[in-house]
């Protein structure tokens, strides 16, 4: 159940940054409801994480200690992309930094989890 719940804040953090990028011209109330949104979502990813970790633990601890770090950096990495876009400043490399720390922190995960709840 963890890991479904935690899969889906993952997809909900990427969904509310790629909106948030997309809509700050637009409005920038929306832009502050989807930080926000991403901000709760960053306590039930933290949560879901926890309560996985015993699974991961035992059997991979360098790579969950890995997972973990991978996971904070990502939420970093949205944060800072988040605030650069809305004091209008390059947000490029935040944005590919974004991408890669996504890929990776969603392939390590699903190498913990041997694919679940995927597969």
């Amino acid at each position: 159940m963890w890991s479904y719940v935690h899969l889906i804040s993952w997809v909900g953090i990427v969904v509310f940054t790629l909106v948030a990028m997309v809509i700050y011209k637009k409005s920038a109330k929306v832009f502050t409801i989807m930080q926000m949104c991403n901000r709760v979502l960053y306590i039930t990813v933290i949560l879901s994480g926890i309560m996985m970790m015993k699974y991961s633990f035992s059997e991979h601890v360098v790579v969950s200690i890995f997972k973990i770090l991978l996971g904070i950096a990502t939420i970093g990495v949205v944060e800072m992309l988040l605030s650069y876009r809305k004091k209008q400043k390059p947000s490029t490399l935040f944005l590919w930094l974004f991408i890669i720390c996504v890929i990776a922190t969603v392939s390590v995960g699903f190498y913990l989890s041997g694919g679940r709840p995927l597969f």
